[in-house]
């Protein structure tokens, strides 16, 4: 979209002008631009052309043409009688009674608003009053028509450049604001980014806190995963809350490793309970990120089923019964026996969902692996295996 007061005041006076008559008219307009650049536009046969003035001796003429005058309007010779009574050695081409009919082009100047000279509009007219669509009498362009035709065009066309001017300079008022409302709005996000990561830092460091003395209970080292890390950002509730939060996640995740020798005990994103009122987030982005986490739990989930189904299966082709030592020592990688079990339990609802939504899936798992068929829904279950 273009509005009319983008545009240079020599193009909005000369399509404005074009408009005020019916059967079109030859125009041409000397306008300048910003940085003082001078143009001429034309308007003939509905078509207007646009061109800078380049040439010096082009550039001579225009700056003539554009020095401010008394008279915001005359009629003028047309050009080929103005060329030759100039020719002819005449010194006075001045409007008369005697020669009226040859003054059929109308200029008018309009104040420019990059210099202190006139944008200046030609305006050729035919003898009669036919391009006004008065075809009555075929009435001539007296000078009474003329006198009202040049005030009326005048008047219009500084109307128009005058409600342009105002135009423009409400939308720069407007877009400053607009400017000035989006930089503030930066400012402020920003600062709200500084003051949400200080939170973040102070809340992991909180909740490393709370689980050293896990770590000295139990003779481990309890560590957050990255996603761990990230998935605090987002906590909002008191203290008291976090504490529950993060050793609960630390009891479960060695409770998960209790078979294992090794030192390290990681805390996983997953491990972290969360209830609504536990994060800052409202309203649709708080739907939209639990749709996102509900989303990734299904995905780790099903991996997870995926492992378990192969690991069923290589302890069958191995002539192994597929109960949870021997099962769990094909996982890849290598898990306890019970933390098989507290993994199928912890998201039994998020398994059950996954089984439902497909019979075909998992079909060695649900038949001989035990601690899937104790978390899967009795009707289900007879479902999967018949």
């Amino acid at each position: 979209m273009e509005f009319s007061f983008s545009k240079e005041p020599g193009i909005v006076l000369i399509k404005h002008l074009s408009s005020l008559i019916p059967s079109g008219a030859n125009m041409y307009v000397y306008f300048a631009t910003e940085g003082t650049r001078l143009y001429r536009a034309d308007y003939k046969n509905s078509d207007l052309s646009v061109k800078e003035i380049l040439d010096d001796e082009d550039i001579g003429t225009a700056i003539d043409i554009r020095k401010a005058k008394k008279n915001p309007y005359n009629w003028e010779l047309n050009p080929e009688k103005l060329k030759a009574a100039t020719s002819s050695g005449q010194k006075s081409i001045q409007f008369s009674i005697s020669n009226e009919d040859d003054h059929l082009v109308l200029s008018m100047r309009f104040a420019s608003m990059y210099d202190k000279e006139n944008d200046v509009v030609f305006i050729v007219f035919r003898p009669d009053l036919g391009i006004f669509g008065i075809e009555a009498g075929r009435i001539s362009l007296n000078t009474d028509n003329k006198t009202l035709i040049a005030n009326i065009l005048y008047k219009s066309g500084v109307s128009v450049l005058n409600q342009a001017q105002e135009d423009l300079k409400a939308f720069r008022a407007f877009t400053q604001k607009t400017k000035s409302a989006i930089d503030s709005v930066k400012v402020y996000k920003e600062k709200l980014k500084q003051l949400s990561d200080e939170h973040h830092k102070n809340t992991v460091v909180l909740a490393q806190n709370f689980i050293s003395g896990l770590s000295v209970r139990y003779g481990k080292s309890f560590v957050f995963t990255d996603e761990c890390i990230e998935s605090l950002k987002h906590f909002s509730s008191d203290l008291p809350r976090l504490q529950v939060i993060v050793e609960n996640a630390a009891v479960y995740a060695y409770n998960l490793n209790s078979d294992t020798s090794g030192q390290l005990i990681t805390i996983e994103e997953e491990y972290l309970e969360f209830i609504d009122s536990d994060l800052n987030t409202q309203g649709t982005e708080s739907i939209s990120k639990r749709k996102q986490v509900n989303a990734d739990e299904t995905m780790r989930t099903e991996i997870f089923l995926n492992k378990l189904e192969n690991a069923v299966k290589r302890a069958l082709a191995n002539k192994e019964k597929p109960i949870g030592n021997n099962v769990a020592v094909y996982m890849e990688p290598a898990v306890t026996s019970a933390a098989l079990t507290l993994y199928l339990k912890k998201y039994s609802e998020t398994v059950n969902e996954i089984l439902d939504s497909d019979y075909t899936k998992f079909p060695q798992s649900r038949k001989h692996f035990k601690p899937l068929q104790n978390v899967i829904v009795s009707s289900k279950l007879r479902a999967s295996t018949g």
